[in-house]
């Protein structure tokens, strides 16, 4: 049993200098920020087979062949000139730097020299990107070094064994941002793909003992409340030099504040290379986190030896003290009933498209705050540091994989598969923020035939079978969160019996697009709800969509005015109320923001659903929508 001490004060767990570039620790974890001017090539597919003029005096790693998606023409290679192509920004996105690629969709090329420094011999050593659409090829000195598909979640490849030390190493990437009917998400979906290195990119140098994840569990409903650390530390050291046998891994726990540090320390037992370590604090008077509250404590690691206080390597996070729970038809949050009043929102800025912009994600967030909203989802994973600024904030969200309307023709297995992979970067990746609430699995996928024919039936069949395979491997990553599969096929949708709630999309058909009719629409939603409660009783009902189309300025009571937005809102809300076991509704969607270029049935090129416009005019409903929300 171990034994928690707590020592008031404050402590200082890390210290560094700088130098140019480079973020280098005095010990343990260096950083190289890659962000800056990258040349750049749009590789135009129907070019891409064309260019045999440039494979003179190439390297034979040059790759031609139209069944390789890699072509690269020499670009791959140390000595290749690339003065004339163009200097781009990184991170953001082709279709935002240059007006000419505003609705590109293909392959680009990027290019950087990079002086690695001598003293990094012997490191493992990682390129990491927050983010790139969609796939991305990476290239170092020549020599392939990584691949990943997906476009909204952080991946790293190791590339120690490629670079040359104390010189100039180039780094050769490809990204494409196509959208195809084989990917998560497939050839049609409603926001627009930004292409490229989007996201910051970085070079990440640690010791070859490392840790490599960890977990943070917490209990608020315990007594006293809990944190369970669960880490994994593994060692990349060969049989010629082994892991030092007295090495330790330091864990302390930080209040809010600085009040107190509780500390474990534990030795490092290894077992094929890899050592597990699990520490559990009991919080006495602990804090919690929530929306009114959102208290943060502090998680720092070090692995160092016993005797020693040289760090070998370091990892920290922010942790809030909650528990969320399904309890019946309740949705609690550290043990009490809690409403979800949320909206959806894209990583979609006026200036930036979807890199990155902190000022205006602040923006976004005071705006949120300020008319009540407490949950955000999204189609798919913001960056990196908008959860760390929900943390602080204080908003909940649910985290979701763009596999979206996945089930038309031309859909296979192929997009489960991108799925399950998403499933698990996502879960992995995000599953330490306190403001992550559950996981959603997909979007208004086809759980149900569309046309009564043998091919659709097979298909709806492959969905509902993949949705529940998707739920089930949500649960056994992380069986502390609820999943969801968001679905516009309900009531009568199977996949609701091994969801935890009952999550739907709330959109009514009929009637003329009036204030006038909008009664009788609710009448329709509430015996559709009763419906949905006679199929699949006892769960809660989380609303993950509702609104309507409203253009800033345009005044009507009839669609697409701001006035008969409002009015539909507001009555859904309110109607809402009076379901059983309703738990709460998310707005579609927070604010405008650009469509796929090719997603003809969207009139001109915006999606006109949201509260603000995309350049965060508020329309009626915000102020709508926070009297209802901020009301005691």
């Amino acid at each position: 049993m171990k034994t928690t001490h707590w020592v008031p004060g404050l402590v200082l767990f890390t210290a560094f200098f700088s130098g140019i570039g480079v973020r280098a620790e005095i010990d343990g974890h260096s950083i190289l920020n890659l962000d800056g001017v990258w040349k750049f090539f749009p590789a135009f597919e129907e070019l891409q087979y064309n260019h045999a003029f440039l494979q003179e005096n190439t390297s034979d790693q040059k790759t031609c062949s139209k069944d390789d998606r890699d072509r690269n023409y020499g670009w791959i290679d140390t000595d290749f000139n690339d003065d004339a192509w163009w200097d781009i920004n990184v991170p953001s996105s082709w279709n935002r730097s240059f007006s000419d690629l505003w609705s590109y969709e293909g392959y680009g090329w990027y290019r950087k020299t990079v002086f690695i420094p001598e003293f990094w011999t012997n490191k493992r050593i990682l390129f990491t990107s927050d983010g790139a659409n969609y796939r991305t090829v990476l290239y170092v000195n020549g020599n392939r070094a990584g691949v990943h598909e997906g476009g909204y979640l952080r991946f790293s490849f190791p590339i120690h064994e490629f670079l040359r030390f104390g010189e100039e190493n180039t780094l050769a990437v490809s990204v494409d941002n196509l959208s195809l009917p084989e990917r998560c998400p497939g050839e049609r979906h409603d926001w627009w793909n930004h292409g490229g290195l989007y996201r910051s990119v970085r070079l990440e140098v640690t010791e070859k003992v490392y840790i490599d994840h960890t977990i943070i569990v917490t209990d608020a409903t315990a007594d006293p409340p809990t944190v369970r650390i669960q880490s994994v530390i593994r060692s990349e050291l060969g049989p010629e030099d082994p892991v030092p046998p007295d090495l330790v891994l330091r864990t302390n726990l930080y209040a809010p504040g600085g009040g107190f540090n509780a500390e474990h320390v534990t030795p490092l037992r290894f077992e094929a290379d890899v050592a597990s370590v699990t520490s559990t604090f009991r919080v006495q008077d602990a804090l919690l986190w929530s929306p009114d509250s959102p208290n943060l404590y502090r998680v720092a690691l070090k692995i160092h030896k016993k005797n020693s206080n040289r760090q070998i390597d370091r990892w920290a996070a922010r942790v809030g003290i909650r528990s969320i729970e399904i309890k019946g038809e309740q949705l609690l949050l550290n043990g009490k009933p809690f409403l979800i009043q949320g909206v959806n929102r894209y990583e979609d800025y006026a200036d930036t498209g979807m890199t990155p912009n902190d000022a205006a994600l602040r923006r976004d967030i005071y705006l949120m705050k300020k008319m009540g909203v407490n949950t955000v989802r999204c189609h798919y994973p913001h960056s990196p540091g908008t959860y760390d600024l929900y943390d602080e904030a204080g908003l909940l969200t649910i985290c979701e994989v763009p596999l979206y309307q996945w089930g038309r023709p031309g859909h296979s297995t192929r997009n489960l598969d991108a799925a399950k992979i998403q499933l698990t970067e996502m879960i992995e990746t995000l599953c330490n923020h306190p403001s992550v609430m559950m996981w959603s699995v997909s979007n208004e996928n086809r759980i149900r035939p569309k046309e009564e024919s043998e091919e659709h039936r097979r298909l709806s069949g492959m969905v509902c079978a993949g949705n529940i395979e998707l739920i089930e491997r949500a649960h056994g990553l992380d069986p502390t969160r609820p999943a969801i599969e968001v679905s516009n096929c309900w009531p009568n949708d199977p996949v609701f019996d091994v969801a935890d709630l009952n999550a739907v999309n709330v959109y009514i058909g009929g009637g003329a697009p009036v204030v006038d009719s909008l009664p009788d629409m609710m009448n329709k939603m509430h015996e559709k709800m009763e419906t949905l409660r006679e199929m699949h009783p006892g769960k809660p009902i989380l609303v993950t969509e509702f609104g309507s189309w409203g253009l800033y300025g345009l005044k009507t009571d009839y669609y697409p005015g701001e006035i008969y937005q409002t009015e539909l809102l507001r009555q859904f809300w309110e109607n809402f109320l009076e379901e059983s076991g309703f738990v709460g509704g998310l707005i579609w969607c927070f604010a405008d923001s650009d469509v796929h270029r090719q997603y003809s049935t969207i009139y001109e090129l915006r999606c006109a659903y949201g509260v603000f416009d995309l350049h965060r005019r508020p329309k009626a409903a915000v102020e709508v929508m926070r009297s209802l929300w901020t009301r005691k």
